[in-house]
């Protein structure tokens, strides 16, 4: 006995098989989710100026080596020869001086010296503190700075990784420091996949996007870890699924039928295997960080304070906002406004919502320059309305120099393609007519 559940109408020509997939990839094209509509990575190619996030930036943990009174090559100098006459090459007070000699070299632009003067003060933190001392954190966290600023991207993604397995490599016990390491590297690991540091970025995302999933489902679970610990991992994934999203440009295929299997007999290669996987999350996206946001703000609820609790709602509000949500995004935008009125807190109301904001508004695309050398980015003067539906229009451009008009052009585009947060100062979304901003168009 045949079954014929999953059979397929019966052709007799090439035509009709033709009208028949014609016929069916219409169907998938009029069934697509509008989700992706209108979305675009807002500071990737277009940022307002001095407009910066953490994220984009170098990451700096909570120790910090305090700088001292400036000196200069000769003082530190004779500082090291004096502490080495009496404790010897591994004396103790020899890992800040090293560090402050580093540093100085490092700002004179010697950067092969400051590395050099970092790993021989990191050596002599784990000769007298052992290997996985905290002091030796901001040490490492200069090295890296040093990497960063010399170009070498590989070195520093290495290190990165060295600095992740120091610190716990994402397993318990969950105490500050392995936990911001962690956050240290995931934020790393977005940089690297912004900066495309590898030939096939697929890879990265993927396992970025697990162990993030991996680090929140532990901390959830351990009652020891203070609630900050676990907000600052919800709002890491939710970069990583800003990315995502971002990172693959949704298809017919992807968006609806997405197979987890190929649909032939051949397996698929790694890189493959990797794109199927994140397809399938990318699909899922919307719901997963709307669930993230949603247990974080009942969490904060019952543990945390109101202006918190306000700028998480303000986050959701702003996650469906980007997928052009405008009705629950309002609701989380109400949330907003009614959490800082009631508290009193009108100085973050106008900071907030008395304005359009564009989105995503948490440097999720952003990449800072990475040494002042970099050419200068052109900025272009805009005016334009912003809609109680957070949309551009009546877009007028000036440049300075007549040969960046095209360069104005290309930015009408980009504002036209993103969202804003729209006016919610009042309670109700509202339109604002003649914003007047400048922008940078990054490389």
């Amino acid at each position: 006995m045949v079954s014929k559940v999953n059979s397929w109408p019966t052709f007799t020509t090439v035509g009709g098989i033709c009208t028949a997939l014609l016929l069916c990839a219409g169907c998938l094209i009029l069934a697509a989710p509008a989700a992706w509509a209108g979305k675009y990575a807002y500071g990737e190619k277009f940022v307002r100026v001095g407009q910066s996030w953490p994220d984009g930036s170098a990451a700096q943990g909570a120790m910090q080596i305090s700088p001292g009174p400036e000196q200069d090559d000769a003082d530190y100098q004779q500082q090291v020869a004096e502490l080495e006459r009496q404790g010897g090459p591994y004396a103790d007070a020899l890992a800040e001086t090293l560090a402050g000699l580093g540093r100085y070299h490092r700002s004179n632009g010697d950067l092969l010296e400051a590395q050099r003067l970092y790993r021989r003060a990191l050596h002599v933190a784990r000769v007298n503190d052992g290997l996985y001392s905290e002091r030796q954190i901001p040490i490492l966290q200069e090295l890296l700075q040093g990497y960063r600023m010399a170009g070498d991207l590989q070195t520093l993604d290495d290190r990165y990784n060295y600095y992740f397995r120091l610190y716990g490599n994402g397993q318990a016990p969950y105490t500050d420091v392995r936990l911001g390491a962690s956050l240290a590297y995931l934020r790393w690991q977005r940089e690297a996949v912004r900066l495309e540091i590898d030939d096939d970025y697929s890879r990265r995302l993927l396992a970025l996007y697990q162990l993030n999933e991996e680090l929140l489902a532990a901390v959830s679970a351990d009652t020891s870890v203070a609630l900050h610990w676990y907000q600052d991992l919800v709002l890491s994934q939710l970069r990583n699924l800003y990315l995502l999203e971002d990172r693959f440009a949704p298809t017919v295929d992807n968006r609806v039928l997405a197979p987890a299997v190929p649909l032939f007999s051949n397996e698929l290669d790694q890189e493959d295997f990797n794109k199927r996987r994140l397809e399938t999350l990318q699909r899922g996206s919307l719901s997963r960080g709307t669930d993230l946001l949603q247990a974080l703000i009942a969490r904060t609820s019952d543990f945390g304070g109101v202006t918190e609790l306000a700028g998480l709602h303000l986050e959701l509000g702003d996650w469906y906002q980007w997928h052009g949500r405008e009705n629950p995004a309002g609701q989380q935008y109400g949330q907003v406004v009614q959490l800082l009125s009631d508290d009193g807190r009108q100085d973050l109301l106008q900071q907030w919502l008395a304005q359009p904001v564009e989105l995503p508004d948490n440097g999720a695309f952003w990449q800072s320059r990475s040494s002042p050398q970099e050419q200068s980015p052109v900025v272009v003067s805009m005016r334009y309305d912003v809609s109680a539906k957070g949309r551009v229009s009546n877009m007028q451009a000036s440049v300075s120099d007549p040969d960046d008009e095209r360069l104005a052009t290309r930015l009408k585009r980009k504002l036209r393609q993103i969202r804003f947060r729209p006016r919610w100062v009042t309670g109700v979304a509202e339109p604002v007519a003649s914003i007047q901003r400048d922008y940078e168009l990054l490389n």
